[in-house]
């Protein structure tokens, strides 16, 4: 009776153990994921930050620094590789606008002056202005021309339009019907960017767009607004994922604290927490 009784304690120990054993390698095998994730995380972010310093030389006006760095991250950004290139072709886009115009001015001015002052000095001068006058308009078609050719030659159409709260954008991508449809870059004057599908030149489908403030919001847009499911991201590393409708969070949804863990959840309705899930 004795040793039967010491039997059982034993097999119940060694199952003790073996219980602890498998959960303790369970658990070590979630943080190891867990910490992977993270680290995964931790590099989107870093490598957004840097796409985002990059991006402030492109709108300052500096294109060929632009266009420089861009070049070099290219062989390391991994998250970001189908999009540096159409920044690339943007930088391209605006520097050759800019020598264009630079060129113009250069060409027109001192044949201007010198020609307006002959012609005011001498009369008889006025049909040799008007020659270099026409010269000058003939020189404007063929710039002209100069910048369709640089559009079909970049790996993406650019288009410069507002959007409908009146923010210029400057936009390199796919183009349809003289309009943003399919998938394309877009730069806002407010400092601001989006990445991601367009129909008629507005946000349609899935896209990412980005504060200057380090705010973004990765997720699906209708009539250029958020709608559908998307996750807005603070700086701080705070996060909102769920349902949105006409840029607000609207629907089922969830907000995270920056080390990950649900603060709350529920029922949301234009922008507020309306009912709570119980845990």
């Amino acid at each position: 009776m004795k040793k039967a009784s010491l039997y059982l304690t034993l097999a119940i120990a060694m199952a003790g153990v073996l219980f602890f054993s498998t959960k303790s390698h369970t658990l070590q095998n979630q943080l190891a994921l867990v910490k992977e994730q993270q680290d995964g995380l931790v590099e989107r972010l870093n490598n957004y930050e840097e796409l985002a310093r990059l991006d402030s030389i492109l709108l300052k006006g500096d294109y060929n620094a632009a266009i420089e760095s861009y070049s070099t991250s290219i062989n390391v950004q991994k998250e970001n590789k189908m999009a540096i290139p159409l920044r690339i072709a943007l930088a391209e886009k605006l520097l050759g606008e800019k020598m264009v115009e630079e060129q113009k001015e250069a060409q027109e001015k001192p044949l201007l002056d010198e020609e307006v002052e002959k012609v005011t000095e001498y009369p008889s001068e006025t049909r040799k202005y008007d020659s270099i006058n026409f010269v000058l308009e003939k020189t404007q078609v063929q710039l002209a021309q100069v910048r369709q050719q640089l559009k079909q030659k970049s790996s993406g159409e650019y288009l410069k339009f507002k959007s409908k709260k009146g923010n210029q954008l400057h936009y390199v991508g796919q183009v349809k019907n003289g309009k943003a449809n399919g998938f394309g870059i877009a730069l806002l004057d407010s400092g601001s960017r989006y990445e991601g599908q367009w129909k008629e030149n507005e946000r349609q489908g899935e896209g990412t767009f980005y504060w200057p403030d380090g705010e973004y919001y990765v997720g699906t847009y209708k009539n250029d607004k958020r709608s559908g499911f998307g996750t807005y991201y603070w700086p701080n590393g705070e996060k909102y994922a769920g349902e949105w409708k006409q840029d607000k969070r609207s629907g089922v949804g969830s907000f995270f604290a920056s080390d990950g863990d649900l603060v709350a959840g529920g029922e949301w309705e234009n922008d507020k927490l309306v009912e709570v899930n119980e845990k």
